[in-house]
């Protein structure tokens, strides 16, 4: 295990990202027989906390003790939730919550306030041990407008506006009909339309991760001497003593479940999967450099998708030519452009490590920009600067980064290299992209020569979609591609297109 200073290193690793996408939250979990799954699922959670800013939360089961489940959450950064500042503070809340199994979530938020309330895992009290539940939830459930209706009408009360608690519903819903755990979540699937990662502790001490039919969000999980863990990140099972020859992806439709005893599980299909649908911004943009998704490492499809972007350039390559990536994303795919094209590749923009999440943030975009990033004039002096990103959403915090560059760096031209195709359909599957107005792609046609005026740089260049599957080495039909071509693979999903509703909600 780390010791505690390793912690405090950890701590000071861990990155905000710059305004932009988000997505919506990481779950993990983990039944350890020497009763250190707690430990386990705090580094997991570290390890995870790209995918989710806002709040942390810890769910252990407690086999010996009146309060059978007992849950540690709160706002904020998942060492801020531990008190990791402060060792004795640390230590206690491991040895309050020291348990051989639990559940774990990171959160971010699309819309409202900050509010503990939605804070995970939810708990589900319940006098019957077997209907006595926490749960954590990954993604975005396309119908839940209809699902939330439906369940009111059969005199259900809804708390939050909220995924997690529609899923925390309908499982006691089939709870009370006396299914099965595996019936229960086999039930789901005929009514979610949408992303959904599942990890679920009932007072048993049953633990479940599950992954939706469409395998739209990661999931993979890890046994090694007895120790069972699953998580959203292959990098969050690595940092608790898994290799990638434990590691697993968990099969779209399937469940892990351990329900007779601790290092018992199993892996059980609980839904038919038709066909796949991998969201391919977790490789461009959300997950883990270091993570593995679908057997293929993040930062080789990164550099590839590099590699690719180069064999589209057009501008003349001279010794005045540089490369910058913004970091730190686009890095793999800056390092895969500047070797493909020989221009060499610098740091010009060095990210601000220890900047982290605050709630009172200056309005003035190019003053945010300037808190994240420290800039090297001197790189981009009188340079043909080749500025590699991973993506283009709105436009606006590129737009405020290139005015940053150009009032502190004095380049001599900027050419804009975008490593995704452009994003020209809203997301709603569990990514902050709400309504088809808010594209800048959409707005413009994909008219790379008016973006890149509204951007304010010289040229403009995006990934072909072409380029996209060839980097990813992944079938076509096997990724959700809705963003960039508009083909939604789940009915709600394509009912919502053409309403253009955003579906973002507190997941």
């Amino acid at each position: 295990m780390c010791s505690y200073h390793a912690y405090l290193f950890i701590l000071l690793l861990a990155e905000i990202q710059l305004v932009g996408m988000k997505h919506f939250c990481g779950v993990c979990g983990a039944s350890f027989p020497d009763s250190s799954a707690s430990l386990a699922l705090y580094e997991m959670l570290l390890q995870m906390q790209h995918r989710g800013q806002l709040s942390a939360g810890i769910s252990v089961w407690k086999e010996h003790e009146n309060f059978l489940l007992r849950t540690h959450k709160d706002l904020g950064l998942v060492n801020n939730v531990f008190r990791a500042e402060h060792k004795g503070k640390f230590n206690s809340i491991m040895e309050d919550y020291k348990s051989n199994k639990g559940i774990g979530h990171v959160r971010y938020a699309t819309c409202g306030a900050d509010d503990k309330e939605y804070a995970q895992p939810f708990e589900r009290f319940h006098g019957l041990k077997n209907r006595w539940f926490c749960l954590a939830f990954n993604g975005n459930i396309a119908n839940y407008a209809q699902i939330k209706s439906s369940l009111e009408e059969s005199n259900y009360h809804f708390v939050r506006e909220n995924d997690t608690e529609a899923i925390m519903l309908l499982l006691s819903r089939a709870m009370k009909q006396k299914k099965s755990i595996p019936e229960a979540f086999a039930s789901l699937a005929h009514v979610l339309d949408g992303s959904y990662n599942i990890s679920f502790l009932n007072a048993e001490g049953v633990l479940v991760g599950a992954r939706d039919p469409l395998g739209i969000r990661p999931l993979c999980y890890a046994e090694k001497d007895g120790r069972v863990a699953f998580a959203s990140e292959s990098v969050a099972l690595q940092s608790i003593g898994f290799d990638d020859s434990n590691i697993k992806d968990l099969p779209a439709g399937h469940m892990l479940i351990e329900d007779k005893g601790i290092g018992s599980f199993r892996i059980e299909e609980f839904a038919k999967s038709k066909k796949k649908a991998h969201c391919f911004f977790e490789w461009v943009y959300f997950a883990h450099a270091a993570s593995k998704i679908e057997g293929k490492v993040v930062y080789e499809a990164r550099h590839a998708l590099g590699s690719e972007l180069a064999k589209l350039e057009i501008q003349k390559i001279d010794k005045n030519c540089v490369v910058v990536a913004v970091p730190d994303s686009s890095t793999p795919a800056g390092n895969g452009f500047s070797e493909a094209l020989g221009v060499p590749m610098k740091e010009g923009l060095i990210r601000n490590r220890y900047v982290g999440r605050t709630f009172i943030e200056s309005k003035d975009r190019a003053e945010r920009v300037k808190s994240k990033f420290t800039l090297i004039k001197e790189i981009f002096h009188n340079k043909r600067v080749f500025l590699v990103e991973d993506s283009i959403v709105r436009g606006t915090t590129l737009k405020g980064l290139v005015s940053f560059i150009k009032k502190h760096g004095s380049p001599k031209e900027i050419h804009v290299r975008i490593s995704c195709p452009p994003i020209t359909w809203p997301c709603f599957y569990g990514i902050d992209m709400s309504t088809k107005k808010e594209l800048i792609a959409a707005e413009f046609n994909s008219n790379t020569e008016i973006i890149a005026k509204e951007l304010g740089v010289d040229s403009l260049i995006y990934q072909t979609q072409e380029g996209l599957i060839k980097a990813l080495k992944i079938p076509e039909k096997d990724l959700c591609l809705a963003c960039i071509n508009g083909k939604y693979p789940t009915p709600a999903g394509q009912s919502s297109a053409k309403k253009d509703n955003g579906n973002a909600r507190k997941c």
